[in-house]
Order: structure tokens, then C-alpha cells, then sequence
């Protein structure tokens, strides 16, 4: 009882206590990493979307580019101007560059004013900048600064937006950089300067910040943090359309020693040409200009990528076009909260814990297996259908933090079962009895049962007046001598004892492990316990000590069997009237001058090779109707006890 009571109160301490640990060991940089990588799989899981009815046309400066214009890096202003045109004859709805444009051209500086006229002529182009940080050890935080394009493209008042970027630990692109603080001003992104222009909102709507979420005018985007939002990225570099560079630029009047294939005259407004056959890709689309070429660096880690694959980084260009197609489809990436994934992980923890407690050790293993598979499973559902992010790793760790501790909890609570149980009876019963009851706990139920057995008592004749005539101490070893004797005799034949009341021994058979014959057992016992102690007193008389008579009772019965006793305090004894019974037999031999008297219940239960000698009834105290008793006088195969 004791047991169970202690195993209640902090049955589920130990769940929430490893649920709560699990939550802490996940919040840690080492293991966000790699939940940013689960993250990154749930991407990859679920594979490429389509893009075919995206606004945005990706124009690369490619390998391609190079090749075919024959020319170097950074381009002149002409081929950019060239460009802007081109587009715009064939219907672009914006052109934004993911060009820096900041520094004028070191050969032909003439040209950035011909890209000036050409952009202040156009009106729909959106340029590149920065925010500048400049550190130094005698100031408390860096010193910021815009970059804007260079001063002749600026003079036209064109609209620019920065192009920092934001990455993880792990140097992978996951969120979109919207804004920067700068002397006091929220300092709009590229992509937020494209949105603003595809929704026309004027230059005086601002950016405001309020729960969580960025607005510009009629648009709302929940953040991930104080400046950027999640990327749900559609799929790996590639997934938007893309033209080359010098295929928009192709034109003989350009002097580039290439000849002049005629590409974008096919989509030209009012040219007579084969448009009814090709469709134009740059009719009413935002395109979007940047490099692709992995020469020029400006290549992303992204979700799709993989150090070990053959899959190519996604040019910052096309993260640009990942992040507005995000935006447009709102289709936002939005975390699960701690508090709601540490309830999770709490719940969680009581599963795993009643079904490592319920189950063996294999299948308990197994079925958290089979839990962690599921938590998985689950979280690529929640972000498939509802683009949520649940935090995988935490759940992992408190399935794999609680079987552990569930293992070793029950491994515990079991070895101290064992010892529990050895403890109790050590002193009761044989050694190999205790060990079938450590390894076959179920065998003792605490608390008490209903259970039929036979029970024993013996009692020393005069033992009272021998008391007085013997010193203490000599009478102790005396008693101890014939005790261990008597004991010995119980144990052999698969009793134990109950208690021992000075002189008197009770012991039972049948409990804890209960026995079909517990009845000859008990009977053969006393026999033998009188024929060793006809052998003792010999041995005493010679060494002239005092011969000691025993009287022996047995009586089966159903008892109540248990621990009995105070929450603390308890011992493994029976209760009941046949208890009762059995001590009136044991006194009852004085009456009769026999040495072992057995009940009609306890000579029922006997094999017919056991030697009885009916006495007629016994009238006991408490009971209304006599007991017949019979003298237990030998066995076959046994001598007869004397006395």
C-alpha cells in the first residue's frame, strides 16, 4: 500500500518535469539548427508548386549573357537602358532591378546618364539599395546609412527599396527582409517598394509595425520577427520563368559584334509579327532583373538546396519572386507559439509515459517509435494544408527524453518492488520463495484477499515457568536454538512465518504462493518439527539442559491475506476466524494430551496416507456449533512423533 500511494503522487511529476526539459533543450541554438533543417524538409516533402499564373518574369544575367554579349562585369548603362525599353515596348508592367547601381560605371561613367533619361523616360522602374552599417569599438551600436542608387539615377526621383539580406545561422535564406530602422525611419525593402507599386499606393503611405504584423497601406504581412516574414518558397531555383539577359538585349544597333536575332521584336506593340503564335511573357508582368550566373555571387541557400545534392542555389533574383508571390498569395508561413507546442509537448509526455508504463520495454520502445513517426507526420499536414510550423524537434526530444525516463523510472520502481518484497519476507520464508515472488511480483497482492490455507501455530509446554528458572540471556540462546530449528522445518516444506510471540510460532502455507496440498504441507511440518525436537531434547539432555515440549495446532480456512498495518508500518499476516480456530487447537492439546491436533477442514484436505485419530468435539469459545478434531499421529514414510 505504501507503495502505491508514493507512486500516485508523483506519477505525473516525472512526465511534465521531462516534457518541460525536452521544451528547454529544443529552445537551444545547437537544436534550433537542426529544426530549421526538419523545416527545411517539410519544403522538399512537399515538392514544387506551380507557378504558371505568377505576375513576376525573372530576367537572369546568366551564363548565357556572357557568352553571347561578349562583354564583362558590371554591364554599362547602355545595355541596361536598351533593356528598359525593350521591356516596356513589350508591355512590362514594372521593371525592377536586383542590380546594385550605387557607384557610376568605371569605363563608360557618359552611359549612366543615357540610363538616367532612359529610366526617368520609362516610369516604371524600381532600383536596388542599401543600408550601410559602420562599426567601431567607440561606438555603443553601428553606425547606419542609406546607400542609394548612384546620385545622376537618383535625381530622377526613381523609387528604390534595400536589398539587405537576412539569413540564419546556417547561412540559409528562410525569411524576407521588409524594412530596416534608419535615423528613426522604417527604410522599405525591394520587394515592399513592389508591392506598394503593384497596389499604387503614393509615396506618403508609411510602414506601420503593430502585433506582429507589418502593413503598407492595404497590405498586411505577419512577421517572424521585427523585420522580416517567412518565405514559403514555391519550389528550387527555376521555378519561375527566366529569360536570358542578352536575349532581351539581342539588338545589332548595339555595336556588340553579335547578330541581332530578332527575339523581342516578336512581342514589340504594333509590329507586324507572329504574336497571335507566341505568347509574350512580358505583357502586363512585373519583371524582375538579377544574376543568376554563379560567378557573380548572388546565389541562396535555400530550403530546396542541399549541400550533398545536385541541386543549385536559388539566385537572390528568384528569392525575390519566392517572397512576393508569398505575399500576393498570402499564403504566410505562421510558427506555432511555444506555449501552445509546450502544451503539446506536456500531453505528449503523458502519452508516451502510459504507453512505456503499460507495455514491456521492446514494445514500449516501438510504440514511442511509432508516436515519433506520427509527430511527424503531423507536422508535415499542419504545414502542407495550413502552412504552419510546428516545432518538430521538441516533440521528438520529449517522445525520446520520456521513454527514456520512463524506462529507467519503471526499472526503478520495479528494483524497488524487489527489494521491497525481499525485504518483507527474507525473514519469513526461503530463499527461493522470495526469488519466485521477485520475479513473479503479481503472485503478492498487497493489501489484503480472501485466500484458503492452512495456518499453524506452536507452542512451547510451560515455557513460562522454564522462563523464570533460566537467566535472560542463557534462556535467548536457548529459545533461538530451538526457533531456527522449528523454522527450518516450516521453510522446507514451503511455509512461512507469520510472527514470532515469544515461544510461539505461527506460521502459514498457501500464502504468498499458494499451494494445492498447503494442507499436507502444514501437517507433514509439524511432524517432522516433533521429530526434530524429540532429537534436540536428546542432545539437551546431555549437555543438562531443560527438554522442551511442543504443542501444535493446524487449521484450514479462508483468512484475509496481506499487509496489514499503518501506512508506514505493516506486516504480511492473515486475519479471520479460522485463525481463531487454529489457536484454540494448539491450547486444546492440553485438554487432550496430544502433541498435534488438526481441524475437520484441515483432515478434509489430506491425502489418505496420513495417520488421524478422531477425539470427537471441541466446543470453542465464540462458536456456537462444536469442532470435530482429530490427533495428527504419523505419515507413510514417516516415523511417529513421541514424546
Amino acid at each position: 500500500m505504501a507503495k502505491s500511494k508514493k507512486h500516485s503522487r508523483f506519477y505525473w511529476l516525472l512526465p511534465v518535469g521531462l516534457a518541460l526539459a525536452a521544451f528547454s533543450l529544443s529552445r537551444w541554438d545547437l537544436t534550433q539548427g537542426l529544426e530549421r533543417r526538419l523545416f527545411d524538409v517539410r519544403f522538399k516533402a512537399r515538392g514544387t508548386r506551380s507557378t504558371e499564373t505568377t505576375p513576376f518574369q525573372i530576367v537572369a544575367v546568366d551564363d548565357q549573357t556572357f557568352r553571347v554579349l561578349n562583354t564583362k562585369w558590371p554591364f554599362r548603362g547602355a545595355l541596361y537602358a536598351q533593356m528598359i525599353r525593350n521591356l516596356n515596348r513589350a508591355g512590362a508592367r514594372l521593371i525592377v532591378f536586383d542590380i546594385e547601381l550605387s557607384e557610376p560605371h568605371p569605363l563608360f561613367p557618359d552611359e549612366d546618364s543615357l540610363l538616367a533619361a532612359t529610366i526617368s523616360e520609362a516610369g516604371n522602374v524600381i532600383l536596388p539599395g542599401k543600408v550601410g552599417y559602420l562599426y567601431d569599438r567607440n561606438l555603443a551600436k553601428p553606425y547606419t546609412a542609406l546607400i542609394p542608387p548612384m546620385p545622376v539615377l537618383a535625381a530622377t526621383g526613381v523609387p528604390w527599396g534595400i536589398i539587405n539580406e537576412i539569413t540564419d545561422p546556417d547561412d540559409f535564406s528562410r525569411r524576407y527582409l521588409l524594412h530596416l530602422p534608419v535615423r528613426g525611419r522604417l527604410k522599405a525593402s525591394l520587394g515592399l517598394e513592389v508591392l506598394r507599386a503593384m497596389r499604387q499606393l503614393p509615396d506618403t503611405v508609411q510602414i506601420q509595425i503593430q502585433d506582429g504584423v507589418c502593413r503598407l497601406g492595404n497590405i498586411a504581412i505577419p512577421l517572424i520577427d521585427q523585420h522580416s516574414f517567412l518565405i514559403n518558397y514555391f519550389g528550387p531555383q527555376g521555378t519561375f520563368p527566366a529569360i536570358s539577359f542578352s536575349s532581351i538585349v539581342d539588338d545589332s544597333t548595339l555595336n556588340l559584334g553579335v547578330m541581332d536575332s530578332n527575339y523581342m521584336e516578336r512581342f514589340f506593340a504594333g509590329e507586324s509579327s507572329t504574336n497571335a503564335e507566341l505568347k509574350n511573357p512580358f505583357f502586363g508582368k512585373v519583371i524582375l532583373i538579377g544574376a543568376t550566373s554563379e560567378e557573380l555571387h548572388d546565389t541562396k541557400n535555400t530550403p530546396f538546396y542541399s549541400y550533398k545534392s545536385s541541386t543549385r542555389k536559388t539566385a537572390g533574383v528568384e528569392v525575390h519572386a519566392q517572397a512576393l508571390q508569398t505575399v500576393l498569395d498570402r499564403a504566410f508561413i505562421k510558427r506555432v507559439t511555444w506555449p501552445i507546442v509546450l502544451g503539446l509537448n506536456i500531453l505528449l509526455a503523458i502519452l508516451v509515459f502510459r504507453l512505456v508504463g503499460s507495455f514491456r520495454l521492446v514494445r514500449g520502445l516501438l510504440l514511442s517509435m511509432a508516436v515519433a513517426v506520427g509527430m511527424a507526420i503531423a507536422a508535415f499536414v499542419v504545414f502542407a494544408v495550413w502552412n504552419l510550423w510546428l516545432d518538430l524537434v521538441s516533440l521528438i526530444f520529449t517522445t525520446g527524453l520520456v521513454y527514456v525516463g520512463t524506462s529507467f523510472y519503471h526499472y526503478f520502481l520495479e528494483r524497488r518492488e524487489k527489494l521491497s518484497i525481499q525485504e518483507m519476507f527474507r525473514h519469513y520464508v526461503p530463499d527461493q520463495v522470495v526469488k519466485e515472488l521477485i520475479s513473479n511480483p503479481e503472485l503478492l497482492k498487497l493489501g489484503g484477499e480472501r485466500r484458503i490455507l492452512s495456518v499453524l501455530f506452536a507452542d512451547i509446554n510451560g515455557f513460562t515457568a522454564l522462563s523464570e528458572n533460566i537467566p535472560p540471556e542463557q534462556l535467548v540462546i536457548f529459545l533461538n536454538e530451538y526457533l531456527t530449528a522449528m523454522t527450518e522445518i516450516i521453510w522446507a516444506e514451503g511455509g512461512i512465518i507469520d510472527k514470532y510471540e515469544g515461544d510461539l510460532i505461527m506460521a502459514e502455507f498457501g500464502a504468498p504462493m499458494w499451494y494445492p496440498d498447503h494442507a499436507a504441507r502444514a501437517c507433514r511440518a509439524a511432524l517432522r518439527m516433533q521429530a526434530r525436537l524429540k532429537e534436540l531434547r536428546q542432545h539437551w539432555e546431555r549437555e543438562h539442559k531443560p527438554l522442551l515440549f511442543t504443542r501444535i495446532g493446524i487449521n484450514t480456512g479462508e483468512v484475509i491475506v496481506g499487509n496489514m498495518g499503518s501506512r508506514s508500518v505493516f506486516d504480511y499476516t492473515v486475519v479471520g476466524d479460522a485463525v481463531n480456530l487454529c489457536a484454540r487447537l494448539e491450547e486444546a492439546n492440553k485438554s487432550y494430551g496430544t502433541s498435534i491436533l488438526i481441524s475437520e477442514a484441515t483432515k478434509s484436505d489430506l491425502p489418505t496416507d496420513f495417520q488421524l485419530k478422531p477425539l470427537g468435539t471441541l466446543q470453542v469459545r465464540g462458536r456456537s456449533e462444536p469442532v470435530q478434531v482429530f490427533e495428527l499421529t504419523g505419515e507413510a514414510g514417516l516415523s511417529k512423533p513421541k514424546t
